[in-house]
C-alpha cells in the first residue's frame, strides 16, 4: 500500500483580476492566498504521514518567477524533505523548465523530470521498491509534442506504476488545449494512476484500471473558478480500487449566488434573506474565507428601492462592515439587480393606458437589435460632451441592453407608484 497527495496548477504569485471591490486591505489578503493553501497541502501530507507528494505542473503563475515566489516554494519543500517525505513534480506550460533559476536549488528528496524524454523514479519505502513514477517537464511554453506516446512502462516494474502528465484530456473548456489526448490512448499504458494538471477544475476522469485525475487548482483566483479548490489524497492498494479522496485547501473561496426575493415587503429582512442564499451554497466551509457575487432576483416591493442610484453601493457597504477584519471573512463583491416589480406586468400591458405603451415600447426595442443602436445614436447626439459621447459609445451591445433594463424598470415602478 501506498498513501500520496496529488496536487497541481499551483500558480503561485497569481494577481487577483477581474474584482471590483479590491481595496488596499483586500489586496494584502489576496496576495498570499494561493501560498496559504500550498502551506496547508505541505501541512497535510505531513499531518496524513503521507509516502510521497506529486505536483503536476504550472507550479508558479508565470514564465517570469519572482525570486520570493520561488524561495516560498522551495521553503515549504523542505519541511517535508526533512521528514522524508519526497516531492516529484512537472513543469507546465506556465513554468516550463527553461524558466527556472539554475542558481534554484530544489531540497534533497525532490525530484523535478526533465524535458527531453519520460523518465522515472523508483519510490522505495524500508529498502523495498513500491512505485515507479513517471513524468516529463514542458521544455518550453509552447510544448507540442505528443507526450503520451512516450510513456512506456519499465521491465519488472514495481508494484505500482504512476505517470504524472501536464496536459488536456477532452474538451479543453476555458483552458488552452496544450498536449491533447484521449482517454483510450492512457489507459491501455499499463499505469495504475495518471496524475494529471493543467484542468483547473477537479475531476476524477476514470476511477481505477486505471484511476485518471486532475485535482484543479488549489486556490481559486477569480469568479470564473468558483466553489472548492483542493487536491486529491490516494491509497493505493495492490489489487484494489484506489480510495481517491477530495480535501478542500483553498484559503479564500469565490462564489455566485441568487438570492430571491420573492414577496419580501420588508427592508429589515433583505440582508438576511441574502445571508440565508450564500449558506445554501457555502454550507460550513471551515478555514476559508469567501468573496461572493450576489444576484437578487424575483418580484418584491423592493424593487424601485433596490433601483433608486446609489442603493446597491450603500448595501453593498453595510454587507461588508467589518469583514476584513475578521480572518475567515464574507466579503460581497457585487450585487446585481434582477428583480421585478411586484405587478402583473403582462396585465399592465394589456390596458389601455400610457404604462402599457411604455411596456410595449420596450419589448419592441428588445426584439429588434438595431433599434437599440438607433436608440443609442440618438443619445449621443443629445449629449454635448464630446467625452459622455465617446463614454456612451465605448459601452458593449450587452451593457446598453443592461442599462435599458434598468431603465424600464425604473421608470415601471414610477408609474406604479403614480398609480396607487
Amino acid at each position: 500500500m501506498i498513501k500520496f497527495i496529488h496536487t497541481g496548477d499551483l500558480h503561485l504569485d497569481t494577481p487577483f483580476k477581474g474584482l471590483s471591490n479590491v481595496n488596499r486591505e483586500l489586496a494584502g489578503r489576496l496576495k498570499d492566498a494561493t501560498f496559504k493553501s500550498f502551506r496547508k497541502i505541505i501541512n497535510l501530507c505531513i499531518d496524513e504521514d503521507v509516502d510521497f507528494l506529486l505536483i503536476t505542473g504550472d507550479i508558479f503563475d508565470s514564465e517570469i518567477q519572482s525570486l520570493a515566489a520561488q524561495l516560498g516554494f522551495v521553503k515549504e519543500l523542505e519541511k517535508l524533505s526533512k521528514r522524508g517525505i519526497p516531492t516529484y513534480m512537472i513543469c507546465g506550460n506556465h513554468d516550463p523548465l527553461n524558466s527556472w533559476m539554475e542558481e534554484l536549488k530544489l531540497p534533497e528528496n525532490v525530484f523535478r523530470f526533465g524535458a527531453s524524454e519520460v523518465e522515472y523514479f523508483t519510490f522505495e519505502k524500508d529498502g523495498k521498491p513500491l512505485a515507479d513514477i513517471y513524468g516529463i517537464s514542458y521544455g518550453t511554453k509552447n510544448e507540442n509534442r505528443n507526450l503520451v506516446d512516450a510513456y512506456v512502462r519499465k521491465e519488472n516494474p514495481a508494484h505500482f506504476s504512476i505517470a504524472l502528465l501536464h496536459g488536456t484530456i477532452g474538451s479543453a473548456g476555458a483552458h488552452e488545449n496544450y498536449v491533447p489526448f484521449r482517454l483510450e490512448d492512457v489507459k491501455r499504458k499499463g499505469f495504475d494512476y495518471w496524475a494529471l494538471g493543467h484542468i483547473h477544475k477537479h475531476h476524477v476522469v476514470h476511477p481505477a484500471h486505471p484511476a485518471i485525475v486532475y485535482p484543479g487548482n488549489p486556490q481559486g483566483r477569480d469568479f470564473g473558478e468558483t466553489g472548492q479548490r483542493g487536491c486529491y489524497m490516494v491509497t493505493l492498494n495492490e489489487n484494489q480500487a484506489p480510495e481517491i479522496t477530495f480535501i478542500p485547501t483553498q484559503f479564500i473561496s469565490f462564489e455566485e449566488v441568487v438570492a430571491d426575493l420573492s414577496s419580501l415587503d420588508s427592508i429589515g429582512e433583505l440582508s438576511s434573506r441574502i445571508h440565508d442564499a450564500v449558506q445554501e451554497i457555502t454550507g460550513n466551509q471551515q478555514n476559508s474565507a469567501g468573496i461572493i457575487r450576489v444576484t437578487l432576483s424575483g418580484r418584491t416591493a423592493l424593487h424601485g428601492l433596490l433601483h433608486r442610484p446609489g442603493e446597491t453601493e450603500n448595501l453593498l457597504k453595510m454587507l461588508n462592515e467589518g469583514q476584513l477584519q475578521q480572518e475567515y471573512f464574507t466579503l460581497f463583491d457585487r450585487i446585481v439587480l434582477q428583480t421585478l416589480p411586484d405587478a402583473d406586468l403582462d396585465e399592465m400591458k394589456e390596458a389601455n393606458d400610457f404604462t402599457a405603451e411604455i411596456l410595449k415600447s420596450f419589448d419592441n426595442l428588445n426584439a429588434v437589435p438595431e433599434k437599440y443602436q438607433e436608440l443609442f445614436h440618438q443619445l449621443e447626439q443629445e449629449f454635448g460632451s464630446q467625452p459622455a459621447k465617446r463614454e456612451l459609445d465605448d459601452f458593449s451591445y450587452e451593457e446598453k441592453k443592461e442599462i435599458l433594463e434598468n431603465a424600464r424598470w425604473l421608470l415601471v415602478d414610477q408609474l406604479i407608484k403614480d398609480k396607487s
